[in-house]
């Protein structure tokens, strides 16, 4: 007979280490999946599409626990929406009250982001990446005839991401069935994915609202930390998840004021993002915390690739909206949280280890 697991502290589990679980599979494909789009905007002269291809290869980073087929068929599912994100961001950016706009764009968008994630149960679960390309690409003002160009890098990158999808195996490649997917008939009321909307439309036009009246000078950090928490299943997890982000991003600002005091620019920059790539989804799958050492160097060196600026302000901006970022998420999640009965469903425990 299979004894009930006891329950354990929130505070427990962000300390949690989670199995290798072939990641270094996972870790190969996103650093590749990031340098050869990076490497052809910088031989082509277009610098200035580094961040839109980054975001399309985030494609590679969906499906790590599954089969080669239904990797494939969920990361073709989250590209598309990464590369809508990218042009409703880059539409966005042509209008001079951006930031105003945004408000209710990402919004909607982290609402509808959501339901989508949920509907292919995609892991990384929830909407931070898609929120992560509508909102990042609406912080660069651009030129209205400069986005088709903006939408090729970003579509360019995730097929290149679709071609390496294939390689490599998971532990459930050997035997295991194909999971059960949701349908859009599935979806009632009832369902958990409502809660999550309202989570994801509250805290998002909260994050919004706060960066429009505070001129903060990266933007969209604000609404992917808030998205953080809001991932993840259950209140336990939430705070868990909120915990790991403070404690990873404290480490990473250690590592990152080492890495941009070194000044690496050109395709040194981009060697430095790809290796720290391949680190967190080696680290991320396993804790969180783990993760966000590599992952906030990387984000703050691309991010000075863009709009540069001195390293004192992106450590002090990057700690001040993980602040600001958490705080919303964690009101919303007190607001709009969900009492759980015992028949509701437990998530698998890579859901709770996933990048997100």
């Amino acid at each position: 007979m299979i004894q009930p697991t006891p329950t354990r502290s929130w505070w427990a589990a962000v300390f949690d280490l989670g199995p290798h679980a072939g990641a270094h599979w996972t870790a190969l494909r996103a650093s590749l999946a990031i340098f050869v789009p990076l490497v052809a905007c910088l031989a082509s002269d277009r610098g200035d599409l580094l961040l839109y291809a980054a975001i399309g290869a985030f494609t590679a980073l969906y499906g790590r626990h599954e089969p080669a087929r239904v990797r494939l068929a969920m990361q073709v599912q989250a590209g598309m929406v990464l590369v809508v994100g990218v042009i409703l961001g880059a539409l966005v950016a042509t209008v001079p009250f951006r930031l105003w706009l945004l408000v209710p764009v990402a919004a909607a968008w982290a609402g509808v982001a959501v339901v989508l994630a949920e509907t292919g149960r995609w892991h990384p679960a929830g909407a931070l990446n898609p929120v992560f390309a509508l909102t990042a690409s609406a912080t660069v003002p651009i030129a209205l005839s400069t986005v088709p160009t903006v939408a090729l890098a970003a579509a360019g990158a995730t097929v290149f991401a679709l071609l390496i999808a294939v390689p490599g195996r998971t532990v459930r490649d050997v035997g295991d069935p194909v999971r059960y997917r949701l349908s859009w008939r599935d979806l009632r009321p009832s369902d958990p994915v409502g809660g999550h909307v309202a989570r994801y439309l509250l805290g998002i036009a909260a994050a919004g609202l706060t960066v429009a009246t505070s001129g903060i000078g990266h933007p969209y950090w604000t609404f992917v930390t808030a998205s953080v928490p809001m991932s993840a299943p259950d209140l336990h997890a939430r705070l868990a998840r909120a915990a790991q982000r403070v404690i990873g991003t404290a480490a990473g600002l250690g590592a990152a004021a080492l890495v941009l005091a070194a000044h690496p620019g050109g395709y040194a920059a981009i060697i430095v993002i790809a290796v720290l790539q391949a680190c967190t989804e080696l680290t991320t799958g396993r804790n969180y915390s783990l993760g966000l050492v590599f992952f906030t160097p990387m984000a703050l060196l691309l991010g000075d690739l863009m709009l540069p600026a001195s390293i004192g302000t992106l450590l002090t901006q990057r700690a001040l909206e993980t602040v600001i970022g958490l705080t919303i998420a964690l009101v919303a999640t007190v607001i709009t949280h969900e009492r759980r009965t015992p028949s509701n469903r437990t998530p698998p425990r890579h859901a709770l280890l996933d990048h997100v």
